[in-house]
């Protein structure tokens, strides 16, 4: 990594922090009268969060690092990202961190070499001094292999230069590529036994649909089988399906199936016509939701845990956390169900969303309180609030649900509370183990967190017994390419990407395509074919023969 570290700053051009327009921004910047440097955050609004200026996160950062915080809230509900640009396009001032903003990869190189957001290389150059968090924290708790990852993913592939502190997610229950949750009160109520296998899914699906198994009288009401592809959070139910029928990673598209050192791309196998026949199925007899591809993780809530206390569907695939409505009795008649597929675990999370931009008077500070908030403490207030309040340190010898050494106590999880204990955004952090894996559950934490706690233990028990016993052995790995083949391929890629999304949307509704009509099949092989797929496969090929 030090070697790649070199070469990346060998081909910074501008070590200098240069505003709009070039030249090097004197560093001044705003100062009270008692001596602290002032500066200004954006930062999408959240409802939950009461106050930021009265916040535990704000005052503990502005007594960490001698500051005083102006925040600049960008409305919630329109695109972040169209505000930034309006405001660039009319030439006003940014605020001196964007923090939390979703910018895509494209914008964000724009930006930066259009000398909006400063080029950050320098500091991490700095390995004992201005970035020694990050370095310190990614060698403590990722592999070479990882550490080199996030240096990738966070260098920009157009300039070689850095602009963002990321956010780093190392959760092993976050990391699960599909959660699925099965209501044991109405297996109960049935007289249905756990499924084991497809054709005892099928059967139990069926069930819910037609058995009135909520008990209200109406047996069109119930949705056997809930989960959408729009609302994040694992919550893509086609990948559970069809991991029962193949080795299916949406992000690792390529895999040598026939174990002889050939990739072979996952939509041209017949194991993938097969599962697209079975969710057809089940898509065509109703037990599988119609919501597959609108439903947003707000609406996902309304269905797996409903107001009005009455379970709604048999079984979803979601994140707890995120897809179910913190205090909802309904959560409680649901467990974790068992994985006789594969078990696909999703790479290192490492995104980009927090940037110092060249308005900013005093880059030097503000990094070191991007700096501060990756510490590990400052890790901890951004995701689980204050110390002592909300989190503790843990009890010796303490273990978590997981059966790991407790690191810290959880008192009350804010994340899904109207609060004032942190801002509501997860960024610019190092969040390890996210969701509570090497938390002690305080005696005294609610009664649906502690529950919501042991079913994710209990799930990532299930899981990572389905990789020992299910996952082929030649799983392909995340294949690095080089900046000159990436862009070769990036129009083969695109239209490819393109083509087989649409058409796994027409093959699961049977609109527009038939899977189990073999003209309609053909036809897809035929398209991709034309658009490149061998040319596509010389690209992955030569990577992963690299690799090995």
């Amino acid at each position: 990594m030090k070697k790649f570290l070199a070469i990346l700053l060998a081909l910074t051009l501008l070590l200098g922090l240069c505003a709009c327009g070039g030249g090097e921004k004197e560093q001044t910047g705003g100062v009270t009268a008692d001596g602290k440097v002032k500066l200004s955050i954006g930062i999408p609004t959240n409802a939950k969060i009461m106050s930021l200026e009265e916040n535990a996160l704000t005052k503990w950062l502005e007594e960490q690092c001698q500051i005083e915080i102006e925040f600049v809230e960008y409305a919630g509900g329109t695109d972040v990202s169209t505000q930034i640009s309006t405001t660039v396009a009319a030439r006003q001032e940014l605020p001196d961190i964007l923090y939390g903003i979703g910018l895509n990869d494209g914008a964000i190189t724009t930006y930066g070499k259009d000398g909006y957001f400063v080029d950050l290389t320098p500091y991490y150059e700095d390995k004992e001094g201005a970035s020694k968090n990050f370095w310190s924290r990614i060698e403590e708790s990722l592999t070479p292999e990882q550490q080199d990852t996030v240096i990738r993913k966070i260098t920009d592939g157009d300039t070689g230069k850095i602009y963002a502190v990321p956010t780093i997610e190392t959760s092993t229950i976050d990391k699960r590529n599909y959660q699925p949750w099965i209501n044991q009160t109405w297996l109960d109520k049935l007289g249905l036994a756990m499924p084991q296998n497809v054709d005892d899914l099928y059967k139990v699906l069926v069930a819910f649909n037609t058995k009135d198994p909520n008990g209200n009288g109406d047996p069109n009401d119930e949705i056997p089988l809930f989960g959408s592809e729009k609302a994040g959070g694992n919550a893509q139910v086609v990948n559970w399906i069809m991991n029962m029928f193949m080795y299916y990673d949406e992000n690792h598209r390529w895999q040598d199936y026939n174990g002889d050192g050939q990739l072979e791309f996952m939509y041209t196998q017949e194991a993938y016509r097969e599962g697209m026949k079975f969710i057809n199925k089940l898509y065509k007899e109703e037990l599988l939701t119609n919501m597959l591809y609108t439903a947003s993780g707000a609406e996902m809530k309304q269905i797996t845990t409903p107001a009005s206390n009455l379970a709604m569907c048999g079984i979803f695939v979601g994140h707890l956390t995120i897809h179910c409505t913190m205090g909802n009795e309904v959560m409680y008649e649901y467990v974790p169900m068992p994985l006789w597929g594969n078990a696909v675990e999703s790479d290192l999370s490492c995104s980009k969303s927090t940037f110092i931009t060249a308005d900013c008077d005093n880059p030097d500070k503000a990094f070191e309180v991007l700096m501060t908030l990756f510490s590990w403490e400052g890790s901890m207030r951004v995701r689980y609030g204050e110390y002592n309040v909300n989190w503790a340190d843990a009890d010796e010898g303490a273990k978590s649900d997981m059966g790991l050494d407790a690191v810290y106590k959880l008192i009350s999880d804010p994340l899904t509370q109207q609060n004032t204990a942190h801002w509501g955004k997860i960024a610019s952090c190092f969040n390890h183990y996210a969701e509570g894996e090497t938390a002690q559950i305080a005696e005294n934490m609610d009664e649906w967190t502690q529950k919501k706690s042991a079913m994710h233990a209990e799930s990532r028990r299930i899981f990572e017994a389905a990789v020992a016993a299910n996952n082929p052995e030649n799983v392909c790995p995340t294949l690095v390419t080089s900046i000159e083949e990436q862009e070769a391929s990036e129009a083969v890629r695109t239209n490819i990407n393109d083509l087989t999304g649409k058409k796994e949307m027409a093959f699961v509704t049977g609109v527009g395509a038939d899977i189990n009509n073999d003209a309609d099949w053909n036809d897809f092989q035929k398209q991709m074919e034309e658009l490149g797929l061998a040319e596509y496969q010389k690209y992955v090929q030569t990577a992963y023969d690299r690799q090995k």
